[in-house]
């Protein structure tokens, strides 16, 4: 680290230094203590007021927390703090109260991703939508047969709450002066184009709007205007410390500067490079206002690199250990002149309030109706104390409806701790355009577009049709049915057809014929939710399969069958995601019987024209899938899984049995296992055992091996083709993690099949719930 300074200017610019020099550290130091001492003795009047400023930086902007700690370790009481972007979201916690320890260890606690998504939280949709969300490439609101496009591609719901959740402590104070240390910030004027600085209301939708970049971020209605990213205009906003009468600057610049044509790599950085132009001319003004000029080296991580929130943090933490004795040199020179400076208490924080009223803002007079509604839907009754996370639990479960596209609320100082919430709502459009892509090695390619639709039918409810156009067509109609305000009750009706080619395999699991299914089912399920995460119920599905040999083998199946089946169901999720979960449970449990059969179906040797038994008598026939994600660290997870499907006296083939093979659950009565081909296998009873490891190889892409042991045939009275037989299979793959869905490339084994075969999926498989 050097210092060089010009005593005109009075700029003192700390950058990282090589080795070689770092031995001049306590020289440069005295250097210090000597030029400002000798500046300020020659000043008279009141002690010379410090302004710190934040750049603007995105991810890059969490390196800000290394200058904070070496402020609060030397000593040095900041009397101004302005910021831009990820600049002030830094600064405003610091100028409210927060110690940069603090906020560094709330930087390390959040989840970047889920903070910054458009998505709500698993958790908080309700668990019979959960099957069908996040299952799709894109989703397209469309409203009076237009398509209803947001003016961001993030809304960001959850940094809305986290922003709240963290400046609730201090909701009484409405006046950016009135914070611990005055703060500003800035955000740009998108019909101006000019930059507007910000100093009073409510504070966490201010630093909202100053980090909108736009076109990615929602731009921010405050007051009258409409804000977007104040580094547009201003991304070193080091003026606007000067003016709230700062006479010593310090200044954090994380800012990347103009992107060149190597880094310039996505849409976003076109975006933020085209955005900063007029940012550029004045950040040069900006820069030569400072005292102190911190830069970090930051290599090559950009605004977008939030993942690597940690090795950023540690820089930053590293170059601020490297200040501690230049800023000490500058509080003892301050205090050799002025006297020491006593410091002030920080403020006292709330850590509840009493509910006494609300408001609703962003409804017209038709959707006045769903104020009611969203309470329900929050379950947050009236006069009662809640904390903050109780706030912002309550706005997820509303959110998590799917109704809203934005919610947010502001707390309004009544006497004592009573507050009037007013909450910022904007509904959802009810009807939207869902599209996807998926290929799997059973089913082959498929384009997935979805029509979903709010109260189309009856209020509370969401109807679906779904259309998978690819080698095996499948078509799915769905109507879900909410009931009582809490919606603890739900029916459901599903209508499915489709048509997909099967090939068997023989004893050495070579292909052995191939076989068209047409299957169509009419389903009706009725459940109790008895907690936000399990629901038991009762169902009935009336099927019609047909069988039809497109190659003739030796053992062949062909003919038509209807039944019905009969069940009740159990239902679990905690899963923390749909796409490649780390922790939670996933359980799905049928226990039933088929029976009303009507057969034209028979399985004959076609050599001797030997034909199977083909009783229809009603018989057992019961599901199990259960899943649990467990992390071992921040990069790895352990899977474990269970699946069982069992007939008890069938005495059918073929039919009704259970196919086992595949590492995705695309035919009726699958049951996966790694080291066989999907249908590898028919039989009237199975259990797999499954235990997995998943490791994080670089951002979104993963390593997964699992090793799984099937044991089949073990119920007696089934009409069995195959003795009991226990056998052990695994699975290496490959996984990334991208915009269309899970790609995933796998090698498997098993010494059933006795031989290596490949796997490829893309997209979340249509499937079967």
């Amino acid at each position: 680290m050097t210092n060089t300074y010009q005593p005109d200017a009075r700029l003192i610019s700390w950058h990282p230094v090589p080795w070689f020099l770092r031995s001049w550290g306590r020289l440069a130091s005295l250097l210090v203590v000597l030029f400002i001492s000798g500046t300020l003795q020659a000043q008279t009047g009141p002690r010379p007021r410090i302004g710190l400023t934040l750049s603007g930086g995105g991810a890059r902007g969490l390196a800000h927390i290394g200058l904070l700690r070496a402020l609060d370790s030397a000593g040095v009481h900041v009397d101004y703090v302005s910021g831009t972007s990820m600049g002030a979201v830094v600064g405003s916690l610091y100028a409210v109260g927060y110690s940069g320890a603090e906020i560094e260890q709330i930087a390390r606690k959040l989840d970047w991703a889920a903070v910054l998504s458009n998505d709500p939280s698993l958790a908080t949709v309700p668990l019979p939508e959960r099957p069908e969300y996040n299952r799709y490439l894109a989703e397209l609101p469309l409203a009076a047969g237009k398509f209803q496009l947001s003016k961001g591609i993030i809304e960001s719901e959850e940094l809305w709450l986290t922003l709240s959740e963290l400046f609730f402590p201090y909701y009484r104070t409405k006046s950016f002066d009135q914070f611990y240390r005055p703060f500003r910030c800035v955000a740009t004027d998108v019909l101006e184009g000019e930059p507007v600085v910000l100093d009073q209301g409510e504070v966490a939708p201010a630093v909202r709007a100053s980090m909108a970049i736009p076109s990615v971020f929602a731009p921010v209605q405050y007051g009258n205007r409409t804000l977007v990213d104040g580094g547009v205009v201003r991304n070193f906003p080091v003026s606007d410390a000067k003016a709230m009468g700062a006479d010593y600057i310090i200044g954090s610049n994380v800012s990347a500067g103009a992107y060149t044509a190597a880094n310039l790599l996505s849409p976003i950085d076109v975006m933020l490079q085209i955005s900063s132009f007029k940012d550029n001319a004045d950040f040069k003004a900006q820069k030569a206002l400072c005292n102190v000029l911190v830069e970090y080296p930051l290599g090559t991580y950009t605004s977008g690199s939030f993942t690597a929130a940690e090795p950023i943090i540690a820089i930053g933490l590293a170059q601020g250990r490297t200040l501690v004795p230049r800023l000490q040199a500058l509080r003892d020179s301050l205090d050799r002149v002025y006297g020491p400076q006593p410091m002030r208490p920080t403020p006292p924080r709330a850590d509840s309030v009493y509910f006494a009223s609300y408001a609703v803002r962003g409804l017209t007079a038709e959707q006045a109706a769903h104020t009611d509604l969203m309470l329900q839907w929050m379950q947050l009754p009236l006069h009662r104390y809640y904390t903050a996370p109780q706030l912002s639990q309550a706005l997820r479960r509303a959110y998590g409806t799917r109704y809203l596209r934005k919610m947010t609320y502001a707390l309004q100082p009544l006497k004592g701790d009573s507050v009037h919430i007013v909450f910022d709502v904007e509904l959802a459009p009810r009807t939207n355009l869902h599209l996807g892509l998926q290929y799997n090695s059973a089913v082959g390619i498929g384009m997935v577009t979805a029509l979903s639709s709010r109260d189309f039918l009856l209020p509370s409810s969401i109807s679906r049709v779904a259309l998978n156009l690819g080698e095996n067509p499948r078509l799915r109609l769905h109507h879900l049915q909410s009931f009582t305000h809490h919606r603890s009750m739900y029916a459901q009706l599903l209508a499915q057809g489709e048509q997909v080619e099967i090939t068997p395999y023989d004893p050495n699991f070579s292909k052995a014929g191939l076989y068209r299914q047409r299957y169509g089912r009419v389903e009706l399920q009725a459940a109790k939710i008895l907690r936000a995460d399990l629901s038991l119920g009762l169902g009935a599905r009336y099927e019609h399969l047909g069988y039809q040999p497109e190659v003739t083998t030796r053992l062949q199946a062909t003919g038509r069958l209807r039944q019905v089946n009969s069940y009740a169901f159990l239902e679990a999720n905690t899963l923390n995601g749909t796409i490649y979960p780390t922790r939670g449970i996933r359980i799905e449990a049928e226990l039933g019987a088929i029976h009303a059969q009507h057969s034209t179906f028979r399985v004959e040797n076609t050599e001797t024209q030997e034909r199977l038994l083909m009783a229809t008598k009603p018989f057992g026939h019961s599901q199990l899938n259960a899943e649990l994600y467990h992390p071992v660290s921040r990069k790895s997870t352990f899977m474990v899984q269970v699946q069982a499907g069992v007939n008890v006296k069938s005495r059918q083939a073929f039919a009704n049995d259970f196919f086992i093979g595949g590492l995705n659950r695309v035919l009726r009565n699958q049951i996966t296992f790694a080291g066989l081909p999907d249908a590898g296998l028919f039989t009237g009873s199975a259990a797999v055992g499954l235990l997995g490891y998943r490791w994080t190889l670089t951002r979104n892409l993963y390593g997964v091996a699992k090793a799984n042991v099937l044991y089949h045939d073990f119920v007696a009275n089934n009409l069995r083709l195959q003795p009991a037989a226990v056998h052990y299979g695994g699975v290496v793959s490959l996984c990334l993690k991208s915009f269309i869905g899970p790609l995933e490339a796998s090698l498997m084994y098993s010494d059933l099949a006795k031989k290596v075969l490949p796997y490829f999926n893309l997209g979340i498989p249509f499937g079967y719930r």
